[in-house]
């Protein structure tokens, strides 16, 4: 599922208003029922212009990694040198759409005198400088000293979890290389060799998820209790009960997203970090610690390029390099009985097709399958021998084989398969595991809104659905503007955010929709 980079949500928090742009006209030619997509605001081209730039820096980074294996000489140069000419071509495309995008945004500036905000370099280091916000005295009244000193030990981890987190990215920037390069090389030494560097790199991510998880986990909840503790104790009942909420729908998000990235742990990193920064601007600001305020405000959060931290699965499964051969009746036959036709090999992994030639109760003379090669041969549960012929990667080149055999000669040829190490006798041509479930999801339509969405109501997207998706689409019919937040897996959490929205601006029209 492809998500919007979490900094269109994220960033909104630091701008201002969004300024409206004119509406499109609408063109009386088209279709009653196309939507048309107006132009973008400046403010969205401002966020446009920050993900393209760290899709540049993303693509600079696997360049950088594609040319440095390449100087080393290893297996699949030649192949990596494809890669970096694909890297070069996506980096030079992203670089003209970069210049394009800037003319546009400085002609905006010189024409109608907007003003560029001012922006934050980003460090892997998101631990602030300047001030931290547990170290003044306010903590150390409000606290025992052994629940600060824990809180105290939990700041000074979050450089650990941060740096952790860089490197799970950087492992897997690796491996997905280096994977790009190891299912297009030939079998042998070379393709073993690039499999030995990726099973390292996956496992020692996998170690490193889990350090990360057990880190973050610690922080997470020594800083949750802790300044819940202080709010309790000055009776702060409404952030109180806000950071409940909030706590309640960041359960429902991370229930939404396990298993559906490679790193859950990570995952879970970026949207806690995101709670907990805002939380603590909060507390800061409630106890008049401006400096701790405006350290906490020069954060970049973490989540602000989505894609560093939710990361899609990759396949890091050793390959099986299937011997594909059609088959053919060759004279003098192949087999014999000093040349056996060897044991059928079942590969654990994706499809396979073969021609069963026939299953007997006995084993059959060399002599009556022709001179068809290559064959393969089992005895299954059944004490029946079973005979088969050729290897075929699809279901319509085994069935075309088939029918040549039969006109060939062969009394009733079969196409059967093995899908993940199972044997399929009906040859569906489909794993079991390919059907659909049918599965509902939800999405919440907000119209009323005019061209752009409040602050507060981008507000409440980013507390309580971080990561979702937010589309804008213009009814071609009645030039009416719709706002798409989704799509969720649960109802509860759609219905949540739809009471959210509501309650930060009741003029809005807001709907929760089922979709397939």
């Amino acid at each position: 599922m492809k998500r919007l980079s979490i900094l269109l949500i994220t960033i909104c928090l630091l701008l201002p208003e969004a300024v409206s742009a004119q509406r499109p006209q609408r063109d009386k030619k088209r279709d009653k029922t196309e939507i048309v997509r107006p132009q973008p605001t400046y403010e969205e081209m401002l966020e446009k212009l920050s993900e393209l730039k760290h899709s540049e820096t993303t693509i600079e980074k696997q360049l950088s990694e594609a040319r440095e294996l390449f100087s080393a000489g290893g297996p699949g140069k030649e192949n990596l040198g494809t890669r970096i000419m694909e890297l070069e071509k996506q980096l030079f495309s992203l670089r003209e759409e970069l210049d394009a995008l800037s003319a546009r945004i400085n002609a905006m500036e010189q024409e109608q005198g907007y003003s560029r905000p001012a922006t934050m370099p980003v460090t892997t280091d998101r631990t602030p400088k300047k001030a931290m916000l547990t170290a003044n005295t306010y903590f150390r009244d409000n606290m025992p000293a052994d629940d600060y000193e824990l809180l105290a030990k939990a700041q000074s981890q979050e450089t650990a979890a941060a740096a952790t987190a860089a490197e799970i990215k950087s492992n897997y920037d690796r491996m997905a290389i280096l994977l790009s390069t190891y299912y297009i090389v030939d079998k042998g030494p070379q393709a073993d060799s690039i499999y030995n560097i990726i099973v390292s790199l996956a496992d020692a991510n996998e170690t490193l998820a889990a350090s990360l998880a057990n880190v973050w986990n610690s922080i997470f909840e020594t800083k949750i209790y802790s300044y819940n503790y202080i709010l309790d104790k000055n009776g702060e009942r409404v952030l109180l009960e806000d950071q409940e909420r909030q706590m309640n729908n960041l359960r429902l998000l991370e229930s939404e997203i396990n298993g559906e990235y490679m790193y859950s742990s990570l995952a879970r990193y970026a949207l806690e970090k995101l709670l907990i920064t805002g939380y603590e601007t909060r507390i800061a600001d409630m106890a008049g610690l401006s400096e701790a305020v405006d350290s906490l405000g020069s954060l970049v959060p973490p989540t602000q390029h989505i894609d560093d931290f939710f990361l899609k699965k990759l396949d890091t499964r050793e390959r099986m390099f299937y011997d594909l051969s059609d088959v053919e009746l060759v004279k003098p036959a192949k087999y014999a009985n000093t040349n056996r036709i060897p044991q059928v090999e079942i590969f654990p992994r994706g499809s396979i097709y073969r021609i069963l030639l026939g299953a007997y109760s006995r084993p059959q003379p060399i002599s009556i399958f022709k001179g068809a090669y290559p064959m393969s041969q089992e005895t299954k549960a059944d004490k029946k021998h079973y005979y088969y012929a050729g290897g075929y990667a699809t279901l319509e080149e085994a069935s075309a084989a088939a029918a040549r055999l039969k006109k060939q000669g062969f009394r009733n040829p079969q196409v059967v398969a093995w899908h993940d190490g199972v044997y399929d006798g009906a040859a569906s041509g489909q794993s079991k595991n390919l059907a659909t479930t049918g599965t509902v999801k939800y999405r919440i339509e907000i119209t009323g809104a005019g061209d752009s969405l409040s602050r507060m109501v981008r507000d409440a997207i980013t507390n309580q659905a971080a990561g979702k998706e937010i589309s804008r689409l213009v009814n071609a019919e009645n030039g009416e503007t719709m706002f798409i937040v989704g799509s969720f897996n649960t109802k509860a959490l759609a219905d949540t955010l739809a009471a959210d929205i509501t309650a930060a601006d009741p003029s809005l029209n807001i709907k929760v929709v089922p979709i397939q």
